[in-house]
C-alpha cells in the first residue's frame, strides 16, 4: 500500500505549522499527465552490456508535483514497464525526478540502463504521481509509439542456483552454489563480481557485489546456519529504485527445509485421567507442531499449537484408557519429505491404584510396592488394643494365683 506522508515546517517560536492550508483547499485536482515518451524506442544489447533509455513525463498541477517518499520505500513519481511480447511477464519500476521545467508545469524524467535479459517488447503500464496537496494521480498511460521500448537481447547471461543439502536438515550449514553462464555458447561468466543475498536484503535496500565468480562462472557461499528463507544470487546492474535492488539476471528460491523436532513428556507412567504435558523445539522454527497418537498402526492427530518465537512447543494429552500410548510430535508440510517428526515416546496408562502412582514423576512410581488391603490406621489401632487386652489377662491371672503360688 503506498502512502504519503505530510511535510511540516516549523515556524518562528518553534510551533509547527502545516503546509499552506489555503492553497491545498482549492486545489482537489491531481496532476495531469500532458504526455510520456521512452527514448530511444528501439535498442541492441549484448551480454553484460547495459543501454541507457530514458523515460520522460510531462506533469501539470496548480500546486506543483512533488517528490514525496513513500511508507516502505520508494519515492513518487513512478512509471512501472511491463514486459508485454518476447519472454515471461516481467515489471520495472523507475523513479521520476524534475529535470527541466517547474513542479507546475514540468518534465520528470528518469534513465535506465537497460540490460539484455530485457529482450523483448515493453510498455509504459503505470504512471503514479502526487502534488503538494496531496491530490495523487495513478494512470495506465494510452499505448501509443512513443510508451513503447523494443529489446533485442543476444548473448544472454542466465544462472543456475542449488541448494547442498537438499533438503536442509534443522538448521545446520547450508552452502548456495550454482554457475553463471551465456544461453548461447554455454561458457561460463568468469572472474565476474556477484551478489549473494538472504531473506528481505534480496528485494529491499541497495545492494553492492559481495562475492565473485570463478575462472569457470562456479560460485558457492556457506551459511553457518541455514533457515528456510529466500536466497538469491545475481549480477547487480544501476536500480532506478532507491529502496531496492536490481539485477542483469538473477535466480532466487527458498530452501526446502526438514525441521529437526525434539519433544520429551512430562510423565511416562500415569494413571488414567491424568494430564501428560509434551514440551520440545523446531529448528528452525516453524508455524505449527502436532501431537500424534499411534492408533491400530495409524497415526492420528490428538492435539495441536502454534510454534512460538523460539522455537518451542507445549501440547497436552489425557489419556483415559489403560496401556501402552505411543506418541509423537510432527510439524507438517504438503511435501512428505519436509515434515519434521520427533522420536516416539511411549506412555503407559495404569488404573488408579493398579500401579505407578501419580506425582511420581517421569518415570513412573518411586520404586515401593504398591499399598493394598485396609487403610494403616485402624490395623495399628486394632494390635493396641490386642497388646492392653493381654497385658491386662496377665495381671489378672498374677493376682488369682494368689502369694507363694508363682
Amino acid at each position: 500500500m503506498r502512502i504519503a506522508v505530510s511535510a511540516f515546517v516549523f515556524a518562528a517560536g518553534g510551533m509547527v505549522v502545516a503546509a499552506p492550508a489555503a492553497v491545498a483547499a482549492t486545489d482537489t485536482a491531481p496532476p495531469v499527465l500532458e504526455s510520456i515518451t521512452v527514448s530511444p524506442d528501439a535498442v541492441s544489447v549484448a551480454g553484460l552490456d547495459l543501454v541507457p533509455v530514458t523515460v520522460t513525463a510531462h506533469l501539470t498541477d496548480e500546486t506543483g508535483v512533488e517528490r514525496i517518499s513513500e511508507v516502505g520505500g520508494g519515492n513518487m513519481p513512478f512509471v512501472v514497464l511491463k514486459r508485454v511480447a518476447g519472454g515471461d511477464p516481467s515489471t520495472q519500476a523507475a523513479e521520476l525526478s524534475l529535470t527541466s521545467g517547474t513542479p507546475q508545469d514540468g518534465r520528470w524524467s528518469a534513465t535506465i540502463q537497460v540490460p539484455s535479459t530485457w529482450n523483448g517488447q515493453w510498455e509504459v503500464s503505470q504512471l503514479v504521481a502526487m502534488d503538494s496537496a496531496f491530490n495523487k494521480l495513478e494512470v495506465d498511460p494510452p499505448e501509443t509509439p512513443d510508451t513503447g521500448l523494443d529489446v533485442t537481447g543476444t548473448h544472454l547471461p542466465a544462472v543456475i542456483m542449488r541448494f547442498v543439502p537438499d533438503p536442509l536438515v534443522g538448521d545446520g550449514p547450508l552452502t548456495v552454489e550454482g554457475r553463471f553462464y551465456y544461453e548461447d555458447t554455454g561458457a561460463g561468466i568468469p572472474n565476474q563480481p556477484i551478489f549473494f543475498g538472504h531473506d528481505n536484503l534480496c528485494v529491499e535496500y541497495s545492494a553492492e557485489p559481495n562475492g565473485t565468480t570463478n575462472a569457470d562462472g562456479t560460485f558457492s557461499k556457506v551459511y553457518p546456519k541455514g533457515d528456510g528463507y529466500l536466497q538469491c544470487v545475481g549480477i547487480l546492474r544501476p536500480s532506478n529504485v532507491d529502496f531496492t535492488p536490481a539485477f542483469i539476471v538473477v535466480a532466487s528460491r527458498h530452501p526446502r527445509v526438514k525441521p529437526v523436532v525434539t519433544a520429551t513428556a512430562s510423565r511416562t507412567t500415569v494413571v488414567t485421567g491424568t494430564k501428560v504435558t509434551f514440551t520440545g523445539t523446531v529448528a528452525p522454527g516453524g508455524y505449527n507442531a502436532e501431537l500424534q497418537e499411534l492408533r491400530n498402526s495409524t497415526w492420528r492427530k490428538v492435539d495441536s499449537a502454534l510454534i512460538n518465537d523460539r522455537g518451542a512447543f507445549t501440547l497436552d494429552i489425557t489419556p483415559k484408557a489403560v496401556g501402552t500410548h505411543r506418541y509423537r510430535v510432527i510439524v507438517p508440510n504438503d511435501d512428505p519429505e519436509l515434515v519434521g517428526v520427533s522420536e516416539t515416546i511411549v506412555v503407559r496408562v495404569t488404573a488408579p491404584g493398579g500401579g505407578g502412582q501419580p506425582g511420581a514423576g517421569a518415570g513412573g512410581s518411586d520404586g515401593g510396592l504398591p499399598v493394598t488391603g485396609p487403610a494403616v490406621g485402624p490395623m495399628v489401632g486394632s494390635a493396641a488394643a490386642l497388646l492392653l487386652a493381654g497385658v491386662g489377662l496377665m495381671l489378672i491371672g498374677r493376682r488369682r494365683r494368689g502369694p507363694g503360688l508363682g
